[in-house]
């Protein structure tokens, strides 16, 4: 397997002042999302137990107002004291199509939004904001063919990838530090592939995330004293989903549109099983349920702390190889995917075998 160089040292010089400059934005962004995340504590929205959930107690929910909050105001102060960047559409575009996404999804945790038709029409608006902004996946990297250029077809592509990244990461979101501790996970393993690329702007996007989303764990894990909602699923689920693009689009050395699909393998890989699962058995797909393969191994026994540590465990893996996978030839990029498939099928296997053993699908 063939390797390339780093540009590291050719993009990002970073001394001892610009790294305490970046901690401190670091300290302050995470100490703006407790607070917040403390004051929507205290606002008492609360989400009520059903028979599909996963909680039994009455819990705050729209936690996920101080990761749409923290991030953004990070965004903006990145914008204003930010150096070297000549084109900011992007980034505002990005930030714009996120915040109407999140806005939605906060509706739909006052309880003032019921149908998943809404939703699904906020987040093609918000990608049609980020393709009136230049964000648009209008090449991929495929192993023995190289770069494809999408043409027309880069349209489609990039409404499914996001439209579908944000679902997953919505219906992932079900235990206690689940979303959560897989979104701090998948940012830091970003933002160190784009310190390693030389990408400053998404470096600095991609820490701000880390930053806000931890903020709000504080409250989330162990044991959950508020939940993030739909604002701030949906919202990072979108966000994380245009980053790629904005990665690939950068006019900074990109990253491989493939990082960010690796990254959230665990996922998506969940999704699309109890989605064409679902599909098959004639139920309504949209409708909340309890089959997802994390909820399966929460009902068979594992506590909310032991299955999110697992899947940010899962993502701590597919990250490192991630930081790995830049840096590899097409057909090493693919062994890594295929090696990830394998698990994931074998997991699979396992989770659903025990699960039928006991009646629970």
């Amino acid at each position: 397997m063939e390797t390339t160089k780093s540009p590291v040292s050719d993009h990002i010089e970073m001394t001892l002042d610009s790294i305490f400059h970046h901690l401190v934005f670091v300290g302050i962004l995470f100490v703006g999302a407790v607070l917040v995340t403390r004051y929507m504590l205290k606002r008492q929205i609360l989400a009520l137990p059903n028979h599909r959930s996963s909680h039994e107690m009455p819990t705050p929910s729209s936690g996920g107002v101080s990761i749409v909050l923290i991030t953004l105001l990070g965004y903006l102060a990145y914008y204003v004291v930010g150096e070297s960047i000549t084109n900011w559409l992007p980034l505002l575009g990005l930030g714009a199509a996120s915040l109407l996404v999140a806005v939605v999804g906060l509706f739909d945790d006052l309880g003032r939004l019921a149908s998943f038709k809404i939703k699904l029409l906020s987040q093609i608006v918000g990608v049609a904001i980020l393709l009136a902004c230049g964000l648009v996946v209008d090449r991929v990297t495929l192993p023995l063919i190289g770069s494809v250029e999408l043409g027309l077809w880069s349209y489609l592509v990039t409404l499914v990838w996001v439209v579908g990244l944000t679902n997953a990461f919505n219906f992932m979101d079900g235990l206690d530090g689940m979303a959560g501790g897989t979104a701090v996970v998948a940012a830091l393993c970003f933002a160190l592939i784009a310190f390693d690329q030389g990408a400053i702007l998404i470096f600095v996007v991609s820490y701000v995330i880390a930053a806000s989303v931890f903020g709000f764990l504080v409250y989330n894990f162990p044991k959950a004293r508020i939940f993030m909602g739909d604002v701030g699923s949906q919202f990072l689920g979108f966000l994380f989903a245009a980053l790629a693009v904005l990665a690939l689009k950068t006019g900074e050395p990109s990253i491989s549109f493939w990082v960010m699909p690796l990254l959230f393998f665990h996922f998506i890989f969940d999704t699309a099983y109890t989605f064409v699962r679902r599909l098959r058995a004639g139920e309504v797909v949209t409708d909340a349920h309890r089959s997802h393969l994390y909820q399966l191994i929460n009902r068979l026994g594992w506590s909310h702390p032991k299955v999110s540590l697992l899947y940010a465990g899962m993502c701590t893996s597919q990250g490192i190889a991630a930081i790995w996978f830049v840096n590899l030839s097409g057909v090493g990029q693919s062994l890594i995917f295929l090696t990830f498939l394998l698990f994931h099928v074998v997991y699979l296997l396992v989770v659903t075998r025990a699960a039928r053993a006991r009646n629970l699908l």
